[in-house]
């Protein structure tokens, strides 16, 4: 059955799609309300990294609950949680009530519900679509995320220059609540592992088992120090220094969403790219990706026009993109299926996780008045000697059809 006619695939999908495209606009309202209406950029580093940190820490555990619980159904309650919290983010709006602690335990919220809801979301794949649609089924999926990402910057973009951030928020709810529609478990009737009641005491033991499989198995330990590489050193500052840079050079909002949309258009394109690629040596291919991601963000660190930004946040985005995606695939073939959740766990945690990491010292630096382009700079150096140990380190992972 091709994934088209693939129902449970395509309710995910479009789920997928629709949660994408209200996050990405959430995500550049709050960004552009830091800056233009809160008047404090150092504050968007705090903002951002009161979103990933506990994001980070509910990741660590996510893949427990996805290996023990339905998965559908947790995505499904972490939807409407999110849904929930825009509410009260567009309440805020009515009410002229923004204040830095509204918006910090806000982010903290919708930080711990994405934490959860990602393992569920990458594991739930591979019990969807057999193993020989597997990478398409992750590109075209993934892709089609990463339109999303194109779309959304640019109509938050639009939403803010002829609407208000109410209409903003209120659009990325409605969505988000469709996500959660389009996932409930009695479309994607995923399976209910058969597993006894979890106890504190069996998640830390089941999560010390995921950490010390992955940490043993060397495909899994390369492809996850390979994603954490681009994502701490690249991904990261990117997305922090993007409204640093606009508003230093005095843009609008929708400059800001021509930068993030060059960046969401890389990485989409890079996702369908993968759909055409056969015979590939995916363990090489991963690691040329890295360097060129690597010498796609020095071009970035080097420019200073809206028009060179965006091209160049479009080439990192494109070259992350093909480090991710194989490496992905890779990592859900080579994972034992009662631990691919805490698989998926570990990943996202080096996907998205270690990017506070990156926006707390982008934060503490920018307001000691260090440049942002030295700041970058200095990350882009410092990924590319990591990226070389681990290409030495890494003979099982290069040597992976």
């Amino acid at each position: 059955m091709g994934l088209l006619n693939n129902s449970r695939f395509m309710f995910i999908w479009l789920s997928g799609m629709t949660l994408t495209l209200g996050f990405s606009i959430f995500f550049l309202s709050v960004s552009w309300l830091t800056i233009d209406v809160l008047k404090q950029p150092t504050l968007l580093g705090i903002i951002l990294t009161a979103v990933s940190l506990p994001r980070v820490v509910m990741m660590v555990f996510g893949g427990v609950f996805a290996d023990r619980f339905q998965k559908s159904r947790l995505l499904c309650l972490t939807n409407i949680g999110q849904g929930v919290l825009m509410l009260i983010v567009v309440a805020l709006h009515f009410a002229d009530a923004y204040s830095v602690t509204a918006l910090l335990i806000i982010s903290v919220l919708f930080g711990l519900l994405d934490g959860m809801s990602y393992p569920a979301l990458s594991s739930l794949m591979p019990s969807i679509v057999s193993g020989q649609q597997l990478q398409r089924a992750n590109s075209l999926f993934q892709g089609s995320l990463e339109l999303m990402f194109v779309i959304g910057p640019f109509l938050a973009g639009i939403l803010l220059t002829w609407g208000s951030f109410g209409l903003s928020f209120g659009t990325s709810a409605a969505l988000i609540f469709l996500s959660a529609i389009l996932i409930m478990p009695r479309l994607i009737q995923d399976n209910i592992p058969e597993v006894a009641p979890l106890s504190a005491k069996d998640v830390l033991l089941d999560l010390k088992e995921g950490i010390r499989y992955v940490s043993q198995t060397p495909v899994l330990r390369s492809g996850t120090f390979a994603i954490a590489i681009v994502n701490l050193f690249v991904m990261g500052p990117l997305i922090m220094s993007i409204p640093i840079l606009v508003g230093a050079i005095g843009g609008t909002a929708f400059d800001l969403s021509i930068i993030e949309g060059g960046l969401a258009v890389g990485t989409f394109v890079a996702s369908f790219l993968i759909l055409l690629l056969r015979s590939v040596h995916r363990g090489r291919f991963v690691f040329r990706a890295l360097f060129l991601t690597l010498g796609a963000f020095f071009l970035y660190t080097q420019v200073q026009s809206i028009p060179l930004l965006a091209v160049a946040a479009s080439m990192s985005g494109f070259m992350i993109m093909l480090v991710y995606l194989p490496t992905v695939t890779i990592m859900q073939e080579q994972s034992d299926s009662d631990k691919i959740g805490r698989v998926m766990s570990i990943m996202s945690l080096a996907a998205s996780g270690l990017e506070p990491i990156a926006f707390a010292i982008l934060s503490v630096l920018v307001a000691l008045s260090v440049p942002i382009q030295t700041l970058l700079l200095a990350f882009g150096i410092i990924g590319l000697v990591c990226g070389v140990l681990l290409y030495l380190q890494s003979e099982t992972f290069r040597q992976t059809p």
